[in-house]
Order: structure tokens, then sequence, then C-alpha cells
């Protein structure tokens, strides 16, 4: 077991693994939810967390292995590169780097897709604006609507009375 877990660039990815296999996968469940919905609360800060925390984290794992990844902004470059079309002359050597390389080419298109659209809040706020005024149409439409039975209520008794004229 140790030996698979130092080929696999320490017991994190085993940790993860087994987190996600253990009878209690509501944890796992939440996790995952809460992920989704911070993304969405603002999806730019998603964006540099995983950018600047990701090229951080890639510039740990491969500072000691990687000629290419001699300081910090160059583990930035490349996780930011890495979220859209991979363009960079760095690439992961250690099992923990290309873990985050798998990790941001993965889920940094979409990522970087929604960075640019309305936030969690503002499709709440847009809406509730769109019920009220969805709720005011209504109200506006009731109105019209017994008005115009009004009408045909006249029209009617005029109608059934007697004409005047011979």
């Amino acid at each position: 077991m140790v030996r698979v877990a130092e080929e696999f660039g320490g017991l994190l990815p085993i940790a993860l693994g087994l987190y996600a296999l253990k009878d209690s996968s509501d944890d796992f469940a939440t996790m995952k939810s809460e992920i989704r919905a911070w993304a969405k609360k603002d999806p730019i800060d998603a964006l540099i967390a995983v950018v600047f925390g990701g090229g951080v984290a890639f510039y740990l794992a491969e500072r000691d292995t990687n000629a290419n990844c001699a300081h910090v902004w160059d583990g930035i470059l490349y996780m930011s590169t890495s979220l859209s079309v991979g363009y960079d002359n760095l690439f992961p050597t250690t099992p923990i780097g290309h873990a985050l390389a798998t990790f941001a080419q993965t889920f940094g298109p979409a990522l970087s897709g929604a960075a640019l659209e309305p936030t969690a809040q503002e499709l709440a706020v847009a809406a509730a604006e769109a019920a009220a005024r969805a709720t005011e149409d209504a109200e506006v439409n009731r109105a019209i609507l017994a008005r115009l039975e009004d009408i045909v209520q006249l029209l009617q008794r005029q109608a059934a009375m007697p004409s005047l004229q011979p």
C-alpha cells in the first residue's frame, strides 16, 4: 500500500479516492454541492482561486523536478493556460502536477466560460423582478377582464330592454 501511495505522489489521491467511496457518501455529495454553489455564487472568484491557488500548488509540486517551473509565476501561467488552450512550454512531471493539470483541464473551460455570466445573486434578483412584473401584469389583466365583463353585462341588459322607438 505504501509503495502504491508513493507511486501516486503521496496519500492525497488515495485519501480522496477512499473518501469518495466510503459509506457515508452524503458528505461527498454535500462537498460537491457546496463547491458548485461557491463557483456559481461568483465564478470570477472561483476562477481566480483556481488560477492563483492552483498555480501556487502546481509550482510547489513541480519546482524541484521541473526545470521549466522555476518561479511561482510559471505555475500560475501554466494553470491559467490549462483552463483553455493549454499553451505553454511547461508540462507536469509529478503525479500531483498531473492531478492539478487534470483538474484544471477538466473543469477550467466551463469555469472560464461562466466567469462572464451573471452571478447566482444577479440571476436571483432578475428572477424576482420578472416574477414581480408577471404578478403586476396579471393584476392588470384581471382588471381589464373585469371591465370587459362589466361592458358585456351592460350590453346584454340593453339588448334585453324593449326598444322605445316605434
